[in-house]
């Protein structure tokens, strides 16, 4: 009799891990698809529904020359993903009373009071007085007019004059030190006009450690990373975890090749005594340990702690709509989507990249790593790879919408 029923149970469980395998096989055969084009060495995949992870899976390589097989732990440069980690930590202050959204930057940051304002006209660029003062508001949803050289072609030559076109991780020794750079360039656009990527999110990150007291880092680590159990997210990976560091990879020639370090210096992570912290994208880190931030976000009172990230109303304000009727633009491209305080936002007209559902959240980095959220099906999708350039948008657009068919049919 005992031994029937544990049989039984042995098959139960088996049958359920192979259904679940097999259900996401779609999701399997389009990375390895991928693989064996050569457009990508390996990736991870981690699909979460109702606070459980549900799959989670490794795939092809980490590092091609060592022939070093990809695994589940591996450590991926997750570049604007850091961005939603940050203002969430900006929206932490505010709950304390020690910032508000609407107070002008000049407040923590004198020299911004004398910003000026490029305005195109015709062939040559002319300097206009603001029309008022950036907010924190306006750094955390990109309208502040403090951008890039890639969203403004016309203002490369300005970026390389103001020292602002490079990573300023090997440029700069403290954010401090770079936000006082970002002050002397004229601004982009008029505070609030649009939305424009860039270089705002490196305020803010200066902003709490003005604040704070503090590195960004042990801010961080402190009151994000320790609390959600977050044990392999760094700017400076700890030389016992550098070997998960995945390889960065372009493709030429129909082969994928580690990228050139003397023309992209992606071996930032592996730096010493660095004083440095990319706000805008410096963050390494594992989709398990980035589930357990998006997962704290849509989930907050699943775990048993009396941790909160950010309190209900304050959530709600990080995911609603910032930008009116307007939409975010990257790439010098305008959305189909909206924005909140640091994380885009599917609208209407956005459910058809992924059919996600309105209101989900998003957001991915440079190499290729992608998050989505969807609230309404209490679903998390990661999805990271290591390549550059951003060329991988459709792939990751197409791994989401596929997870959310095969939900959808279960």
């Amino acid at each position: 009799m005992k031994k029937s029923l544990l049989y039984s149970v042995l098959l139960f469980l088996s049958n359920t891990i192979y259904a679940q395998i097999s259900t996401f096989n779609r999701i399997d055969s389009t990375i390895n698809a991928e693989i064996a084009q050569r457009n990508i060495a390996g990736g991870v995949a981690l699909i979460a529904r109702n606070g459980k992870i549900i799959y989670h899976k490794a795939y092809g390589y980490s590092s091609i020359e060592a022939e070093k097989k990809m695994q589940e732990d591996a450590i991926f440069r997750i570049a604007s993903q850091t961005k939603a980690i940050v203002s969430v930590a900006v929206l932490q202050l505010v709950e304390r009373s020690k910032i508000r959204l609407e107070d002008p930057i000049e407040m923590y940051f004198p020299e911004f009071s004398s910003q000026k304002v490029f305005v195109k006209q015709a062939d040559s660029l002319v300097l206009v007085d603001r029309s008022r003062s950036v907010t924190i508001r306006d750094l955390l949803t990109h309208q502040a007019g403090i951008s890039s050289a890639d969203e403004y072609p016309y203002l490369q030559k300005e970026f390389l004059k103001y020292g602002l076109n490079n990573i300023g991780v090997t440029q700069y020794p403290s954010l401090r030190a770079e936000i006082a750079q970002i002050a002397k360039m004229p601004l982009a656009h008029q505070p609030g006009a649009r939305f424009s990527y860039g270089l705002s999110t490196n305020v803010l990150g200066g902003l709490i450690e003005l604040v704070t007291k503090q590195s960004l880092s042990n801010y961080l680590s402190d009151n994000i990373f320790k609390p959600l159990g977050m044990k392999d997210t760094y700017f400076y990976l700890p030389k016992s975890k550098q070997n998960r560091l995945v390889e960065i990879y372009i493709k030429q020639d129909n082969s994928l090749k580690a990228v050139d370090r003397t023309k992209m210096p992606v071996d930032y992570p592996l730096l010493e005594n660095a004083t440095y912290f990319s706000a805008i994208g410096g963050l390494v880190s594992t989709t398990s340990d980035y589930f357990l931030f998006l997962n704290h976000l849509l989930n907050p009172t699943i775990s048993k702690s009396t941790f909160r990230l950010l309190q209900p109303a304050t959530l709600e304000q990080l995911l609603s709509n910032q930008l009116g009727e307007k939409t975010f633009i990257f790439g010098g491209f305008s959305s189909l989507n909206q924005f909140g305080l640091g994380v885009g936002l599917t609208s209407v007209k956005g459910q058809s990249i992924n059919k996600a559902s309105v209101g989900s959240y998003f957001w991915g980095g440079a190499f290729n790593t992608a998050y989505m959220v969807d609230p309404k099906r209490n679903l998390i999708t990661l999805f990271y790879f290591q390549r550059t350039p951003f060329v991988l948008p459709p792939l990751l657009s197409k791994l989401e919408k596929t997870t959310i068919e095969i939900i959808d049919q279960q």
